[in-house]
């Protein structure tokens, strides 16, 4: 049991930046296509800068 809480705290650091950075990934895959929807639609309303 202890070996095992061992080894999960010696792999956390390095699974925790895994994950932070798919969940960077993820915000920007959401976030990116969303802010060139919003243009298009700026853009259509003639809002256009």
């Amino acid at each position: 049991m202890s070996e095992h809480s061992h080894r999960h705290n010696k792999e956390g650091p390095c699974h925790f930046s895994l994950m932070s950075l798919s969940a960077v990934k993820r915000l920007l895959s959401v976030s990116v296509p969303l802010l060139v929807l919003w243009l298009l639609v700026v853009w259509a309303n003639g809002w256009a800068l």
